[in-house]
């Protein structure tokens, strides 16, 4: 342990386990269950882990038929498998979406344990707490997605390291098992975060020890190409050619350094500020290994989302583990007036918003305020608002206790970090309960598909063409109507479709004179930039 560098006078007070563990639930249940895949991610991940089920294709993931390279199958696997284990209890879509809360699990306690390790008792709880309060970890944690099973194997290389300086040998098992993970659910993106820190390893191995990591490392990691390589070599191959080519440095990002340094900011926050408190207060001290490791953590993660891959929120996940170790070594050091600060702004923020989430829903379904009203229902037309006294007493429920943190929680040093975790909690509860029929009306695909099955039936359709239609929303569709599109082929093709799907989102335009084409049916979605349309064509004899 390296918390002898944290001197404090105040009361070593860290938040009970059991209290820990009834706020991860109220967090990582709601969202997590509950509703039907949304647009984004959340579809087309859970279409692919779909498809495993329902084809038997682990080996080679795909989607709605047609092989996908974008990332490698652990999250897949383990989704599949969770649907396998859940789905006689839940819906399928939720079988599949609950290996969240495992994943979440696993951050949060590799996180608990480093920061232990690193700074003392009292930042294990500061990690809990700063994790639940991360604004850019919301919503990525109740969607399917591979970033965040990276980000928790990357966290778990970085406890494995912390590990190996007292204990070896579990060390390096556990940043084998951890680097293994974050490649085989990244990709060459996971290997860019965890060869870089085994230079630790070497500081504290002999050689047997180099080998006990490298060994395990190398036979987890070989494991699924080599399957690939004997049964189907062409997947491999092509995957391969598709990750070299998505994990290529570019400069981009430099371009719009801007949008960067924004997208970043707020996704960060409110680790950030916390965080680089830290790294100017110990900037003489910067080398020593409780600040070393994390620090190059953060640096090789914002290296890769600055110079790889598309400028999304997403992609900035892998930056939330090294700055939460960073921001909860600082937090239990603050002096009083700047955690009074910390602790001010989140509660002042989170009781703004929970006050406009309850205003907007009387607005939504008792009509007052009447501009805001009008405001609400505008944005998702044809929406009929509905509501539950279940979601509705949840919903107080979630309120009056957070009333009651902010009115009979008592100093110490962590309660700002409390504070932010049960605010964000609180946001995402009323959400999840007031607004989930809303949500779910906006970004839930399934009565489109049902519309365009019905259309389906009565034209006999044998096969449908992809004139444009994104993955996420023929993951969506092959899920809720089993449709396969095919990729589109020329007229004069013997296996050529009669029909054809075309879809547009925000700005982009349906063509309403497609070559070749006629338009029998269009379903629109949204308005303004959320604006989606969907068209179905069918073949003509013009050439």
């Amino acid at each position: 342990m390296y918390s002898a560098e944290f001197p404090s006078s105040k009361p070593a007070i860290h938040v009970p386990n059991w209290a820990l563990i009834l706020l991860f639930i109220a967090y990582a249940l709601p969202g997590n269950i509950g509703h039907a895949p949304w647009r984004g991610d959340d579809a087309l991940h859970i279409g692919i882990a779909y498809g495993m089920l329902q084809d038997g294709q682990w080996l080679t993931p795909s989607l709605a038929g047609q092989p996908f390279y974008d990332w490698p199958p652990l999250t897949y696997w383990l989704g599949a498998l969770s649907g396998l284990l859940f789905g006689w209890l839940l819906p399928l879509h939720d079988a599949i979406r609950l290996i969240n809360v495992p994943v979440l699990a696993l951050l949060i306690v590799t996180l608990r344990f480093t920061a232990r390790s690193l700074y003392g008792r009292e930042s294990a709880s500061a990690a809990a707490m700063l994790a639940l309060g991360s604004l850019g970890l919301l919503i990525h944690a109740h969607e399917m997605q591979p970033l965040l099973l990276l980000s928790a194997c990357f966290s778990s290389t970085l406890y494995g390291l912390v590990v190996m300086r007292e204990t070896p040998s579990r060390g390096a098992w556990i940043t084998s098992l951890a680097s293994a993970g974050s490649v085989l659910s990244g990709g060459l993106p996971g290997l860019f975060l965890s060869l870089p820190l085994w230079l630790a390893a070497w500081l504290c191995l002999d050689r047997r020890g180099m080998l006990r990591l490298v060994l395990p490392f190398l036979a987890l990691l070989s494991l699924w190409p080599f399957l690939l390589a004997i049964f189907a070599p062409d997947y491999l191959g092509n995957w391969w050619s598709r990750e070299l080519y998505g994990s290529a440095p570019h400069t981009g990002h430099l371009q719009r350094v801007n949008d960067f340094a924004n997208l970043v900011g707020w996704f960060t926050w409110p680790l950030w500020p916390v965080a680089g408190w830290l790294l100017w207060r110990r900037r003489q001290r910067l080398h020593e290994f409780l600040y070393a490791l994390p620090l190059a953590a953060a640096v090789l993660a914002l290296l890769l989302a600055l110079s790889t891959g598309s400028m999304r929120p997403a992609n900035m996940l892998p930056l939330l583990p090294p700055l939460i170790l960073l921001a909860a070594g600082e937090l239990c050091q603050l002096r009083r007036g700047a955690a009074n600060a910390f602790d001010w702004f989140g509660v002042s923020t989170f009781t703004l918003l929970g006050i406009g989430l309850w205003l907007a829903w009387t607005a939504m379904h008792f009509g007052w305020p009447v501009p805001l009203s009008r405001n609400v229902l505008r944005l998702v037309p044809g929406f009929d608002p509905q509501w539950s006294w279940q979601q509705l007493t949840l919903a107080l429920v979630l309120s009056i206790g957070w009333l009651i943190a902010i009115l009979r929680l008592p100093f110490f040093q962590l309660r700002g970090a409390v504070h932010w975790a049960l605010g964000v909690t609180l946001i995402w509860g009323l959400a999840t309960t007031l607004w989930l029929n809303w949500f779910d009306y906006d970004k839930n695909y399934q009565a489109t598909a049902l519309d365009l099955q019905r259309v389906l039936t009565q034209q006999q359709a044998t096969c449908v063409e992809n004139l444009g239609v994104g993955d996420s929303q023929r993951a969506a569709l092959y899920y809720f109507i089993g449709l396969k599109l095919k990729p589109a082929t020329s007229s004069s093709d013997r296996k050529a479709c009669a029909l054809g799907l075309m879809h547009a989102s925000g700005d982009r335009v349906l063509s309403e004179l497609l070559p070749g084409w006629d338009k029998i049916w269009e379903k629109r979605r949204g308005r303004g930039r959320f604006a989606e349309r969907i068209a179905l064509y069918q073949r003509n004899s013009n050439p």
